[in-house]
């Protein structure tokens, strides 16, 4: 009986690693702050990483290998003292879902995938073109390269990801992401 309840308990509290996906300017990084506000998250934003490595002088190829690189330390960093990360990055490669993937496996926590679409092109480029960009980040698109590029997020093959509208992220239930947060799955969407 004891081990029994040893094993609920530890479910109960099982941290989380979430990989934000979607298109620059779909709402990922205030969608992730949103989660951290209400569920005590803590974001690593890549792009955040990468701005400060490129003004530190590293450049090119070497650059993005070193902010995901650096990026997945800090998750995994985080994850060992117990802390639930949410990784915000578009997640154009195969290998930042299995990074993520492996990440959360070593550490014994739950890998989520939260992917922002917003059928729109004249919402996102209007974020694009009115937020605080950092260097690093692109600063508008054309329709076509959008659309193109609309739902191309990597998504994990074997695992439930959650999909979500933001064009307006604070209409989002967050009772919807601590579901599936929870769960791995949603009744309602």
């Amino acid at each position: 009986v004891g081990s029994e309840m040893c094993i609920r308990d530890r479910e109960k509290t099982m941290g989380y690693l979430v990989q934000m996906a979607g298109f620059p300017g779909t709402g990922k990084s205030t969608l992730a702050s949103y989660i951290s506000k209400e569920l005590g998250a803590i974001v690593l934003d890549r792009d955040i990483i990468k701005n400060s490595m490129l003004e530190s002088g590293i450049e090119g190829e070497l650059l993005n290998i070193a902010s995901y690189n650096v990026l997945y330390d800090m998750a995994s960093d985080l994850l060992v003292q117990g802390k639930n990360v949410i990784i915000d990055t578009p997640c154009y490669y195969d290998e930042i879902v299995d990074n993520g993937i492996e990440i959360a496996f070593k550490n014994n926590v739950e890998y989520r995938y939260i992917e922002c679409l917003v059928d729109e092109y004249t919402t996102v480029q209007e974020r694009l073109i009115n937020r605080d960009r950092l260097p690093t980040q692109i600063e508008g698109t054309a329709s076509d390269v959008y659309y193109r590029c609309y739902d191309k997020s990597k998504k994990p093959k074997s695992i439930n990801c959650l999909s979500l509208d933001t064009k307006d992220v604070f209409s989002i239930d967050i009772e919807i992401i601590k579901e599936y947060l929870l769960k791995g799955s949603v009744s309602n969407v």
